[in-house]
């Protein structure tokens, strides 16, 4: 012996401050990306846009956000989540920049859909790194707490936007989306350990067929998601009277809800070694919120109101980190980081198709409680892929001993 100390310390720690600054850069993005929710309001003001044509906004940043995240995958297992990284945040930043130039319908569709794919570097690079930084017992919870970065940075989107519209001006906001970009983004960048490309572990290993159920129950899953983020303002301010500051706030709380319900979920995950049925709970529970929604009465009092959008936020936000992980550990290492950002592209492939929908719905019937009794029916939908998934894979853990 030596004597020589061995510094074991390092390597606890080293994971652990690199999944805050993770966390960290989804905030970035999603404070963008989310946010774009929040300033669609104020384009449809200064536009004279219908809802339909509102959604359409927020669908054009999130087919962005799709096709980035389909192409990312075909490379984040290979160059390394890094090079992605990096050249997502350059190319954000500068349209960013360029929005604030925005002057017409066209141009914003176009714009957003541009930075949509520019910020999917964001969650491809932060899903991979972390999966492959930490232990399979701690990834529910690990991916939880990354994944709260989606909703604590619509929280302050929501909160902080309308706000600043007011103050600085529509245009004025996107330099402060570039400037968060920019410096959430590099010092992540900064904090990224050096790449190493997984090799296969076992004949077999590297099949892609384990995460079309996680991509599936992500497509339906993400409709109650984006439909709150897209339109909960509007409803609590048409519908329940609420000025558009307080409905930001209410928004607010649901992605409060959503982030405790990302990191509480995803522990109880680990506990119970399955993900599936916890993912069918939180869809129920989203349903049942959603057909909650529904029934309110116009006017309905604030102390009723708080709680139902908090629980919304849980059940309709808190599943994603739980279906991101179990598209990446049911392909394997090899294959995780493409899993797990083309699982991510079939959310914002959904979140793309439901506002808009959901806009069409009001617009024609005039009635909000129509589409989220609809919504509430599609959710349950999930919760019932999420269970029908989960009693298949327990069937296959327990005859693969036997076939042997």
């Amino acid at each position: 012996m030596t004597g020589k100390p061995v510094r074991a310390a390092a390597v606890p720690r080293a994971p652990w401050f690199l999944l805050a600054l993770a966390t960290l850069s989804q905030v970035g993005m999603s404070f963008c990306q989310q946010g774009v929710a929040v300033l669609a309001v104020f384009v449809r003001q200064d536009l004279h846009l219908t809802l339909a044509e509102m959604g359409l906004l927020v669908s054009a940043m999130s087919l962005g956000v799709v096709t980035g995240q389909i192409l990312s995958g075909l490379v984040i297992d290979g160059p390394g989540p890094r090079a992605v990284l990096l050249w997502g945040t350059i190319l954000a930043v500068v349209l960013a920049a360029i929005l604030s130039l925005a002057s017409t319908f066209a141009f914003w569709l176009v714009g957003l859909g541009l930075l949509g794919v520019a910020l999917a570097s964001v969650p491809s690079s932060g899903t991979r790194t972390i999966f492959s930084a930490f232990d399979a017992r701690l990834r529910g919870l690990v991916m939880g707490i990354r994944q709260t970065g989606v909703p604590v940075g619509s929280a302050l989107a929501a909160a902080l936007l309308p706000l600043l519209a007011l103050s600085l001006g529509l245009h004025r906001v996107w330099f402060v989306m570039a400037a968060f970009i920019f410096v959430t983004g590099t010092l992540f960048l900064l904090a990224m350990p050096p790449w190493r490309r997984p090799v296969a572990r076992r004949a077999g290993s590297g099949s892609l067929a384990g995460m079309w159920g996680p991509m599936a129950l992500a497509l339906i899953l993400v409709s109650g998601q984006y439909s709150a983020l897209a339109f909960m303002i509007t409803n609590l301010h048409v519908r329940e009277g609420w000025s558009l500051g307080a409905a930001g706030l209410g928004l607010a709380l649901i992605q409060v809800g959503g982030g405790m319900g990302r990191v509480g979920f995803g522990w109880w995950s680990d506990r119970m070694h399955r993900r599936g049925p916890v993912i069918a709970g939180l869809a129920l529970l989203a349903s049942l919120m959603a057909f909650f929604v529904a029934r309110l009465p116009h006017g309905a009092a604030v102390v009723v109101i708080i709680p139902v959008l908090w629980l919304l936020g849980v059940g309709g936000v808190g599943w994603n980190g739980l279906v991101l992980t179990w598209a990446g550990e049911r392909v394997g290492t090899m294959r995780a980081g493409q899993a797990m950002s083309w699982t991510g592209s079939a959310a914002f492939l959904g979140s793309a198709l439901y506002p808009p929908l959901f806009g069409a719905v009001v617009d024609r019937t005039h009635d909000f409680a129509i589409a989220w009794t609809g919504l509430g029916i599609w959710l349950l939908v999930g919760s019932a892929l999420a269970v029908g998934l989960s009693v298949s894979e327990e069937r296959r853990r327990r005859t693969r001993p036997a076939s042997s």
